[in-house]
Order: C-alpha cells, then sequence, then structure tokens
C-alpha cells in the first residue's frame, strides 16, 4: 500500500536514489541543488515523498520561505525553471495524486501559501499561471545531426562568430565563474533585473566539482564578452544562466556558444538539454530559442494562494525594472542582495 509522508531530502539515501534513478529528474531535484539553496538562503528543506511498499516511488521538493516581506509560503523550488513532481513507478497517477493532496492538506493546516513550479492538478482549488514558455531540445548521438538541426540563421550567425575569431572554452574553476558574474552584473542591469548573488553564483563552484556541470565562456581577443552556466543531473543538461557584453552581441556571441555546447553535450551521449523558461510575451528570446532545434512547450506554475498570482508583470515589477535600467549597476546588485532571499 501507498503511504505518504514528508521528509528531509538532504537526510533520507532513498530521495537521492530516486533522483539518480527518475528519467525525468533535472538538477533542481538534485540534493547539491537543495543544499546550495539552503547554505545561501537559509531556506528550511523538505519534500514530500510517496511509498509504496518502503520504496520511493514519488517527490517532489520544496523550500519553506519565511518572509517579512513576502510572507510565509512554500516553494517547489526556488530559482528552478521547472520542477515538476519526480516519479518512479508504474502508477504514476496515484502516486502524483497523493502527492498533490499531502501537499494542499499541509500548506493548508501549516496557513501557507504553496507555489509549485510545474503542473500538479491533484492540488486541489489551486490557481494555474501560464506567464511561460519553455524550451527543451532533445540531442541526437550524432552533433552533426544536432546542427543540422538548427536553423540556417542560427547557424550562419555561429560560423559568422567564428569567422570574426570569437573562441569557446568550458570551464570549471572559480576565475570563470568571477568572469561569468561580471557579465551577469551587466546583462542584469541592461535588462532591468536584479542581480543574483555573487556569493550564491560562487557556490557554483561545488556542483562543478561534482561533475553538475560548467561555464561556457566566448572570448574575442580582447577579453571574455558572453558567459553561460550550464547544470547537469543525469542525462539532462539545463541552460541555467547566460549574460554577455551588449556592446559585443553584434559578434554573435551566443549563437556561437550555444553551437559548440549542444555539439558537446550531443557528442557525450546526453539525451536532452533544457533551455529555460521564458515569458510568453517575450518573442525574439522564443524565436532564439526556438532556432536552436528546440521545441517550445507550455509552462504552468501551481499556486495555492489568495489572491491569485497575475499573469503578466505586475506594476511593481515593471517600475523595479525601469529603476534598475537607469540606475548605477551597483543598484541591482544589492536589489538582488536583498530581495532575493525573499522573493525565492
Amino acid at each position: 500500500m501507498s503511504s505518504v509522508d514528508f521528509i528531509d531530502p538532504l537526510r533520507d539515501d532513498s530521495y537521492a536514489e530516486l533522483v539518480a534513478s527518475a528519467g525525468d529528474a533535472e538538477i533542481f531535484h538534485d540534493p547539491l541543488w537543495l543544499e546550495l539553496l539552503r547554505d545561501e538562503y537559509g531556506y528550511e528543506i523538505g519534500a514530500c515523498a510517496v511509498r509504496d511498499g518502503g520504496r520511493m516511488v514519488a517527490a517532489i521538493p520544496y523550500a519553506k520561505i519565511a518572509s517579512l516581506l513576502t510572507g510565509k509560503r512554500l516553494v517547489a523550488l526556488p530559482f528552478s525553471d521547472h520542477c515538476p513532481a519526480l516519479t518512479d513507478g508504474d502508477d504514476a497517477g496515484e502516486a502524483l495524486a497523493l502527492l498533490g493532496e499531502a501537499l494542499a492538506a499541509h500548506a493548508r493546516e501549516a496557513r501557507l501559501d504553496l507555489a509549485i513550479h510545474a503542473a500538479l492538478p491533484s492540488v486541489t482549488d489551486a490557481h494555474v499561471s501560464e506567464r511561460y514558455v519553455r524550451h527543451v531540445l532533445t540531442l541526437p548521438s550524432d552533433p552533426d545531426e544536432a546542427e543540422k538541426g538548427m536553423a540556417k540563421t542560427f547557424r550562419q550567425k555561429a560560423r559568422q562568430a567564428r569567422r570574426g575569431g570569437l573562441e569557446v572554452e568550458r570551464r570549471t574553476d572559480a576565475e570563470a565563474l568571477e568572469i561569468f558574474f561580471r557579465l551577469h552584473l551587466e546583462t542584469r542591469h541592461r535588462l532591468g533585473v536584479p542581480t543574483q548573488p555573487k556569493s550564491f553564483i560562487a557556490r557554483f563552484e561545488k556542483l562543478f566539482a561534482a561533475g553538475r556541470g560548467c561555464v561556457w565562456v566566448v572570448d574575442d581577443g580582447e577579453g571574455p564578452i558572453c558567459a553561460a552556466i550550464f547544470l547537469t543531473q543525469g542525462r539532462t543538461v539545463t541552460y541555467k544562466y547566460s549574460a554577455s557584453s551588449g556592446a559585443k552581441l553584434n559578434k554573435r556571441p551566443n549563437n556561437l556558444l550555444l553551437l559548440e555546447a549542444i555539439r558537446f553535450y550531443a557528442e557525450n551521449r546526453f539525451e536532452r538539454i533544457e533551455l529555460g523558461r521564458t515569458d510568453i510575451d517575450a518573442d525574439g528570446l522564443r524565436q532564439f530559442k526556438r532556432s536552436t532545434g528546440a521545441e517550445e512547450l507550455p509552462l504552468s506554475y501551481t499556486y495555492l494562494s489568495e489572491p491569485a498570482p497575475l499573469g503578466a508583470p505586475s506594476l511593481k515589477e515593471k517600475v523595479m525594472t525601469a529603476t534598475i535600467q537607469r540606475s548605477p549597476a551597483v543598484v541591482g546588485r544589492l536589489a538582488g542582495e536583498v530581495l532575493y532571499r525573499h522573493v525565492g
């Protein structure tokens, strides 16, 4: 008979075994990612799990956020683009139903809002937001085939970058994370988005040491002009963060970086690349991601809260964007250091 309980996924070995065996696991399910969130932001980490005869067959991790600014809530999972419940069993439908019912009951009993970065229909009375889409690139085993699957214009721009003398390097050292952070600071300022704390980015070195990812860096001979953090779990790659010099975008560094990364992961037998979430109204970015050969899929988030979350950027978000863009870069950096812990 199936049973549901709430566990510490950082101490329960059966949770790590489920992550390792479930075909749909992503880096956000990984205990190392959960540990990073706990250590950086002080979140209380837990998971709701379903067992069948003692064997864990389904689970979803969450963080408890207790904030004076944004309230108390459960989030599955902060800073994840897509974090569905994991299943590893013949009757996934029953397990998912049990998970949804148990999470909803737990949140109501504790008087907590609940946010799940995926669809989980079994959470009764939940609101579903469809503000985002995601892009998934299925990788063939032949890197040449992966390249042929890209749009012609994408390949042409990557070749333009190569002819222009741009070089791509895959790195896992602390200096590469420093390079990424400098570009990240510039990019977030340009977009009007708070910068992730430098301490958060520095913690990725521990993930890299465990074989969970790397930084890809593009150099034009005068210095790094583009960098991206890719994270891996099992056979799945997640394109987590990207940053570039606004003055050098005409050299097409992002096209070359993605082409080289896609070829590398195809050659090394990874099965898919998650290109992350994108706002529905971000037409240019959606087209860019589709041009890699990726499939665009709806991305629904599930909320158990009052009032229902907005389906579009709020006035506060728009004001913050304008303020950061018009202020020195340090304003966005300080905003990130203060706010991300509360936003989750």
